[in-house]
């Protein structure tokens, strides 16, 4: 069966490809959102997507089941493949948000997860959600959504994808990430030494005086005022990131 020439089976490889891509890319894939506005935007930009793409999609009116399944499998390894490592990236940013909470002393507080379900820190939920806003703001998302749609000239449906080059790429794209995220917390490093350098001469000088206690809303605040004073930049620096991700990938 077709509509408007194009097959029901290349509409939902489509479909397949489209859906998986949307259940792991940051903002769209998120708790928060209700899975049945997930489902209906992986509907509605499999409709967008079909009718702007060049590749032909017609499989005929029988194909084996086994082979059906094959083609699912691999739309949706190629859905993932695009979607997986901007999800790293906000990994990464959670990690550096995890990192910088502790340096200044406010671990014990939770925070609300912000497009996922395990337990995250204030300042990762803080950092996660003006990451997507500007995401979204700067017109990003729409990127996202032309890159799924040349995907499909790349790796046409049915067409799988070199395994081995993908996680060679997967690797390399999580040293370059995480060593982002230390370099982006290096101020937070320094600022922790000199902190605890401080705390420990001052509690040699006076060792009647609980000092650990005295000092913990000094670094605290101070940790918290270095944070506002730099917190932008970070967050300049990770959209940077995640556009060079983006012109690399799409």
């Amino acid at each position: 069966m077709t509509i408007n020439g194009i097959s029901l089976i290349g509409l939902f490889l489509v479909f397949a490809r489209t859906a998986s891509w949307v259940m792991i890319l940051p903002g769209f894939s998120g708790a928060q959102v209700p899975m049945q506005i997930r489902l209906y935007l992986a509907f509605s930009l499999t409709v967008a997507v079909v009718f702007i793409i060049d590749t032909p999609l017609d499989f005929g009116t029988q194909v084996q089941p086994h082979i059906l399944l094959k083609l699912i499998g691999i739309e949706m390894l190629i859905g993932g493949v695009l979607a997986i490592p901007i999800r790293f990236l906000f990994m990464a940013l959670s990690f550096l948000g995890e990192l910088v909470t502790q340096l200044i002393g406010l671990n014990p507080i939770p925070g609300t997860p912000i497009g996922d379900t395990q337990p995250s820190t204030v300042l990762s939920s803080t950092l996660n959600i003006t990451a997507l806003t500007m995401m979204f703001a700067s017109g990003m998302h729409m990127h996202f959504v032309f890159g799924m749609a040349n995907s499909f000239e790349a790796f046409p449906p049915g067409v799988g994808i070199d395994i081995a080059l993908f996680t060679e790429d997967i690797v390399g794209n999580l040293n370059s990430f995480f060593s982002t995220a230390i370099r982006l917390s290096a101020p937070f490093f320094i600022y922790a030494v000199i902190m605890n350098l401080v705390a420990g001469l001052i509690n040699k000088l006076t060792p009647s005086i609980p000092v650990y206690f005295v000092s913990a809303p000094f670094i605290i605040g101070g940790g918290l005022f270095f944070l506002i004073y730099i917190g932008d930049d970070i967050l300049f620096l990770f959209h940077v990131e995640l556009v060079k991700l983006v012109n690399r990938i799409y």
